[in-house]
């Protein structure tokens, strides 16, 4: 028996385009489907498909940690941040934990290694949770 997979991937910088509409009417028009919403800022398919959760767990936002000891205070880090979430100052580095995303790109770009990740604050369960549909 042939056994037909298929991945469909809806995406788009934009906001407001109706991404999360196009994949939950993908989803409920096939039998068997997996929907993945990985909109980092507001996964809300859930609220279209009003599934039963069957599952919670607390997943807390990665931030990262400076270890002021390795570090040349270069800057680089906070040249990389769009979210201007790092200050680097001549001998101390500043973390804005509320203005970070969690990308993880500060700690590729550290040319030293003092960048890691560190435990930010808990996200609300209800955004990460299993259900059945």
């Amino acid at each position: 028996m042939l056994v037909l997979i298929m991945i469909i991937a809806v995406v788009s910088g934009k906001g407001g385009t109706g991404k999360t509409s196009i994949a939950v009417n993908l989803a409920i028009s096939v039998r068997s489907v997996q929907l993945l919403d990985c909109d980092v800022e507001g996964p809300n398919a859930h609220i279209l498909l009003k599934p039963r959760i069957t599952r919670q767990e607390l997943v807390y936002r990665l931030v990262p940690s400076i270890n002021e000891e390795r570090s040349d205070y270069c800057g680089e880090c906070a040249a990389f941040c769009q979210y201007h979430a790092i200050l680097v100052a001549p001998k101390k580095v500043l973390i804005f934990p509320e203005l970070c995303r969690g990308c993880g790109g500060c700690i590729l770009t550290c040319p030293r290694g003092a960048i890691v990740e560190g435990r930010g604050a808990r996200l609300e369960p209800s955004r990460r949770a299993t259900a059945a549909i």
